[in-house]
């Protein structure tokens, strides 16, 4: 690491990685700081594939950076359609920062912020082998649970609204050795068991999405062999064919913000893990040969902090289209909690051909001059977040961050003195 950057970012998800590439683009020095020896967060330690609606009629809402991600794992065969391997992600975002001149620091943890009055100046990281001060101009928050928005002491949300109960967790895994064309033989006889929301007309060539088997989990839950906890059994397919990503167990009551009790979802995890293999392998047409390939290597966490900022974006923006004159993003993926104890779990569609916008405000963090907040800790309400926290929009904000700070330091302006409009035009294909 050098001593001073003019852009530093805090967290390697896809929403850091957005934010990193285009900055560098724009000739910004930038630090991306990342706690794994490898880039990605979600879409890679998670290993969440594949990436949620991003269309509208056919054209992408999320271009630029996410765009170059894509193109590079379809370069490597690691993606087909929107669903992809966590290893062709790692090597997209490790290729890409290397070539846009983004200085990485692997294994590393924000510790402390230090500021002066509104204004950070330096942040401290520590490695396996140091403790170290590094200076930057503007800084962006991109750790999905806004730990830099924590550590300067600016003002920020954790779940509800009411109760402070935050989203259901999900240890994400993959199977190999799947008979697909079984599987959805298996769901077209017995539609009463799947999900409303799943669709017949199975392309082979593309992602396909399962989602039901309720009927095996009820049977299952009544003989105890199984979490109550569970709803069903969802998985995608992979390139690869006979693989499939399972985004299944369903971990409630723990709170990811506490070190103990993400410690107990991951348990938790590994166990229904095991729980749902054992029963797809022994009951579950298509299933016969199938065998566990691995899990994810850190629970999926969906919801924790998030900051305060300037505009925060409601639910009610989400459905209804709500379209913003200071747009930095758009997305047209709907309203979805996956709920905890006690509260019922939200699923909702954005109308065909609609989007609505992220406004500018949503990633300027109150209480400092200098900090975004972008992806999944950028500025919203329970609703809102649950809509936005996807990885299209979240590369997308982090976008619009990396290019309002690269022009803030060419300009040699704040965050909030950069004129909209050449913000706009540096990132004209997320915004039209």
């Amino acid at each position: 690491m050098k001593a001073s950057y003019d852009i530093i970012i805090i967290g390697g998800g896809i929403a850091g990685i957005g934010a990193a590439i285009k900055a560098g683009k724009e000739g910004a020095s930038v630090l991306l700081v990342e706690h794994y020896g490898f880039l990605g967060g979600m879409s890679t330690a998670g290993m969440v594939s594949p990436f949620m609606k991003y269309a509208v009629n056919g054209t992408p809402l999320v271009r630029g950076s996410f765009e170059d991600i894509e193109k590079a794992m379809r370069a490597q065969n690691g993606m087909i359609d929107t669903g992809f391997y966590a290893w062709a992600f790692r090597n997209a975002a490790a290729s890409l920062t290397a070539k846009y001149g983004v200085d990485v620091s692997y294994d590393t943890d924000l510790i402390e912020v230090k500021k002066d009055g509104e204004h950070i100046t330096y942040v401290v990281l520590a490695t396996a082998h140091q403790v170290v001060e590094v200076q930057g101009k503007i800084f962006i928050d991109a750790s999905g649970d806004a730990q830099m928005i924590d550590l300067a002491h600016c003002p920020w949300l954790k779940g509800d609204e009411k109760t402070g109960k935050t989203q259901a967790l999900t240890l994400f895994f993959r199977m190999g050795g799947i008979d697909v064309r079984k599987t959805c033989q298996y769901a077209s006889e017995h539609r009463k068991h799947f999900l409303d929301w799943m669709e017949y007309d199975f392309d082979y060539s593309k992602i396909l999405s399962i989602a039901g088997y309720k009927n095996f989990i009820k049977d299952a839950q009544a003989r105890g062999e199984i979490s109550k906890d569970f709803e069903y059994i969802f998985f995608t397919t992979l390139p690869k064919d006979g693989e499939g990503a399972f985004n299944t167990t369903n971990i409630r009551g723990l709170d990811p913000t506490n070190t103990a009790e993400i410690t107990e979802a991951e348990k938790e995890g590994h166990q229904q893990v095991h729980q749902i293999v054992a029963l797809a392998q022994k009951e579950i047409p298509g299933f016969e040969n199938a065998y566990l390939i691995d899990t994810a290597v850190q629970v999926g966490v969906r919801e924790t902090r998030r900051a305060v900022c300037e505009y925060m974006i409601t639910g009610s923006d989400i459905r209804k289209g709500r379209k913003f004159p200071d747009v930095i993003a758009r997305s047209c993926y709907g309203v979805d909690i996956h709920g905890q104890h006690g509260e019922d779990s939200v699923l909702e569609d954005v109308p065909e051909g609609d989007w609505y916008d992220v406004p500018l405000g949503s990633i300027l963090v109150q209480k400092a001059d200098n900090l975004m907040a972008i992806g999944r800790c950028m500025g919203s309400d329970r609703a809102g977040h649950s809509a936005i926290r996807v990885m299209p929009t979240a590369c997308a904000t982090g976008e619009a961050a990396g290019a309002l700070g690269a022009l803030a330091v060419k300009q040699g302006k704040t965050i909030r003195e950069v004129q909209y409009k050449d913000l706009a035009q540096a990132i004209s294909y997320n915004v039209k």
